[in-house]
């Protein structure tokens, strides 16, 4: 491999992600007026020698008149989302089957949103590297206490009384994914990254089974008997029920996007033709960065709220 092409490091695509709760509402996902709000984000993306980075889209369609550099600061990241979201970027509550098409919570069923995700359109050329692998990636969010109101049965099967103070870490419900925009494979469903299991934290990937159709792969949270993974009897299914004496509708199935606990030099992007592409270098393409906070995930209490996370990436730029 060349040299000059052997590695890209978005090293330090460091996320630091406020999130605040609104409103009064209890619960994260299962209420349609809980919202949250990002604020501050910080992110250094930095590219090594022979490989340029732009973040956003390109203006007037041209690709030569986006801001190409060696490293994108954190001020360069808070200036895209303050002028893309118009200084009013939120999470909301919501789902994805495939990390690019995303629902919310309608009225008695799910409808579709373009809003409440974080979406980072990254573009990158090179005359040396024609790919770039997502070789790393980290979500924390510190574990800190909440007092749960009612008695209920937590996400990795622990029950708690009334009045318990519970360590939670908002990043065990947020999901990472990748799409290919601009490539030469340009596949159609994005790879997606969601913390393993460990501590409090369910891996809601894991357990999947066919749904009433026999073809569907869904999560049952409807079974109130089963403990486990993937069962309304714990975590925040489980919560919701002990407040209502009902699960919400759609419990029984739940279809979101299967996900991977690591990423190492799992390839993102296959370049095009930069020339033809309009460039200006010999190879050329762009990903999509989505960050969600799940609402199906069984650790996605209304306690996430006003919580600090932060994610990393680390990307490498190679030859095929």
């Amino acid at each position: 491999m060349n040299k000059i092409a052997r590695k890209l490091v978005l090293s330090a695509l460091t996320v630091v992600l406020t999130v605040v709760a609104l409103g009064t509402t209890t619960f994260a996902w299962f209420t349609l007026t809980n919202t949250a709000v990002v604020q501050p984000f910080e992110a250094q993306i930095v590219a090594d020698t022979g490989i340029e980075v732009a973040l956003g889209a390109a203006p007037g369609g041209d690709l030569l008149n986006l801001d190409w550099v060696t490293a994108l600061t954190t001020d360069d990241v808070e200036t895209y989302i303050s002028n893309f979201y118009s200084g009013a970027f939120r999470f909301n509550h919501v789902t994805s089957a495939n990390g690019v098409d995303f629902f919310t919570l309608g009225i008695g069923e799910l409808t579709g949103t373009t809003s409440g995700f974080l979406e980072l359109p990254l573009h990158f050329r090179s005359n040396s590297a024609n790919a770039i692998n997502w070789t790393a990636v980290t979500l924390t969010g510190g574990s800190l206490p909440w007092t749960s109101d009612v008695a209920f049965t937590a996400a990795n099967g622990t029950f708690y009384p009334s009045n318990s103070s519970i360590n939670v870490d908002a990043s065990d419900s947020m999901r990472i994914s990748i799409e290919e925009i601009a490539g030469s494979t340009v596949s159609p469903v994005a790879i997606a990254y969601e913390k393993p299991a460990a501590g409090s934290n369910i891996y809601l990937g894991d357990g999947e089974h066919l749904g009433a159709d026999g073809v569907t792969l869904t999560h049952d949270y409807s079974d109130l008997s089963a403990v486990g993974d993937g069962f309304g009897a714990a975590g925040s299914y489980n919560y919701y029920y002990a407040k209502t004496g009902s699960l919400p509708f759609g419990a029984n199935a739940v279809y979101t996007i299967t996900t991977m606990t690591s990423v190492l030099n799992t390839q993102v992007l296959a370049m095009t033709d930069g020339v033809a592409a309009g460039a200006g270098n010999t190879y050329y393409g762009e990903i999509m960065i989505r960050v969600w906070l799940e609402g199906y995930d069984q650790n996605a209490y209304n306690s996430i709220l006003a919580r600090l996370i932060s994610a990393s990436f680390t990307f490498e730029g190679t030859t095929i």
